[in-house]
C-alpha cells in the first residue's frame, strides 16, 4: 500500500542551472500501481494514522516560517535557510540559528494510551476473525504496527485481559446488549470488549473516559453510526459496573 508523503518542500526563489533538485526515491513499502492486495484492518488503520501524519505536517508547512525576512538574503540564507527550518518527515524540526525544538515531541499519556487502545482493537479484531493463537496475534501487532508513541505495556494488560478469558467478558457485555454478542460488527464487537474489560479491573481510569475513548476509536474505524450504539451499551455497562461513578450529579 501506498503511503501518503507527508514531507513538503519549502517554497524559494527561482531554480539556477545546475540546481534542479533530486527527483526523490520511491518511499519504503511503495506497491507499484495494480499490484495492491486488499486491505486489512492493519491496512486501514495504517492508512488513517498516515494521513493524520501527513495532515500534521502540513498544517506546519504552512505556518510562516520563523527567520524568514529580508535580510536573509544579505546574509545568504534567503529562502532555503527558512525552508530548512520547517517541518519535516514526521515532526522533526531542525535548529536554526537561533535554536529550537529539536526531535519530536513527546506524546501525552492520553495520546500513549488512546494508541494502545487502537492496537489492542486490531488485535482483537484479528484474533476474533482468524481463530488463531492469541500469542501469535498479540506477537505479529508488535512486529509489524509502530508502538513508539504508544504503551507496549498498557496494550499487552488490554489485550491480554480480553483473549485470555473472552467468556467472562462476553458475560459482563451482554448484561448491556440487545443482541447475542456474535451478532455484532466485528469492529464493534472488538471495542465494546476492550472497553467492558477495562470499566471491570481499571478502576483508576474514570468511567466516562473508557466510553468516550470507545465511541472515539468506533466512530474513527468503524461502521457509520456505529459509535452511537457503542455509546449507549457502555453507558449502559458502566451503570452497571460502577454505580457510584455514574451516578447522575
Amino acid at each position: 500500500m501506498n503511503r501518503p508523503d507527508s514531507s513538503r518542500r519549502g517554497t524559494g526563489s527561482a531554480a539556477r542551472p545546475g540546481d534542479e533538485p533530486t527527483p526523490s526515491p520511491a518511499p519504503p513499502g511503495a506497491v507499484p500501481p495494480g499490484t495492491e492486495e486488499p486491505r486489512s484492518f492493519g491496512d486501514w488503520l495504517r492508512e488513517a494514522q498516515a494521513q493524520a501524519q501527513a495532515q500534521a505536517a502540513s498544517s506546519a508547512d504552512d505556518a510562516p516560517s520563523e527567520g524568514a525576512s529580508v535580510s536573509d538574503a544579505h546574509q545568504g540564507t534567503g529562502a532555503s535557510a527558512a525552508a530548512a527550518n520547517r517541518t519535516t518527515g514526521k515532526g522533526e524540526r531542525k535548529v536554526g540559528p537561533g535554536g529550537g525544538r529539536k526531535g519530536p515531541r513527546k506524546p501525552s499519556r492520553a495520546r500513549q494510551k488512546r494508541l494502545s487502545r487502537e492496537r489492542a482493537v486490531q488485535a482483537l479484531y484479528q484474533w476474533d476473525l482468524s481463530a488463531g493463537q492469541a500469542s501469535s496475534i498479540r506477537q505479529e501487532i508488535l512486529d509489524t504496527q509502530e508502538f513508539s508513541k504508544a504503551d507496549v505495556g498498557f496494550f499487552e494488560l488490554l489485550f491480554n485481559g480480553v483473549s485470555h478469558d473472552p467468556d467472562s467478558v462476553d458475560a459482563e457485555l451482554q448484561r448491556a446488549l440487545d443482541r447475542p454478542i456474535a451478532e455484532l460488527d466485528p469492529i464493534e464487537r472488538a471495542v465494546l470488549r476492550l472497553a467492558a474489560y477495562e470499566l471491570a479491573t481499571q478502576l483508576d481510569t474514570p468511567a466516562r473516559v473508557i466510553i468516550n475513548e470507545g465511541v472515539e476509536i468506533t466512530r474513527r474505524f468503524g461502521a457509520d453510526n456505529g459509535h452511537r450504539y457503542v455509546n449507549g451499551v457502555l453507558d449502559k455497562l458502566a451503570r452497571y459496573l460502577r454505580p457510584l461513578e455514574m451516578k447522575p450529579r
